[in-house]
């Protein structure tokens, strides 16, 4: 099998149109909100992967999915768990702009900048109104980043043939 990133995304998006897209939309979002509370430890790291599903919406159906699968999957933990709401509209941030970004650069593309987005949103809503040390934010960029660009692969291999399935 040889190994390359994907430069274009030649696949329209998916419209909701039926209850079995409905359907796909709505088990990406659960499934996504359930990897919320998955987390992997590894070394001092404390690894999750749930943008996977954020990225497959996005991929899948369009930038207005992976902003809502975005939203709606962190809205617990950002709510209730750590108790900073930031990250709900972070998580938007990163569905629809790597929704939007997708079909100009490619997924990959599109999950870095998408990234590159929501990085200064969250290094100022985590500093400044969330009142997180900036060397807390720093360790959470540096995971975030692993963990964005390695859900942006496997949603890039899985995501057309979801697509295809619909």
């Amino acid at each position: 099998m040889k190994f390359e990133f994907i430069d274009s995304w030649k696949g329209e998006f998916i419209p909701v149109d039926s209850w079995k897209k409905l359907f796909a939309l709505t088990a990406i979002v659960l499934v996504t909100f359930a990897l919320t509370f998955m987390i992997v430890p590894f070394a001092q790291w404390r690894l999750h992967f749930f943008q996977l599903g954020i990225f497959m919406a996005a991929f899948v159906f369009g930038p207005w999915a992976g902003a809502l699968t975005g939203a709606l999957a962190s809205s617990y933990n950002g709510l209730f768990v750590i108790a900073n709401p930031w990250i709900i509209g972070g998580n938007a941030l990163l569905g629809l702009f790597s929704g939007i970004f997708l079909k100009k650069f490619g997924p990959m593309k599109a999950v870095l900048a998408a990234f590159a987005i929501q990085l200064p949103y969250l290094y100022v809503t985590d500093v400044y109104l969330a009142h997180m040390p900036v060397n807390v934010v720093y360790g959470i960029i540096a995971t975030l980043a692993v963990t964005t660009i390695s859900a942006g692969f496997i949603a890039s291999k899985v995501s057309p043939a979801l697509a295809a399935k619909l």
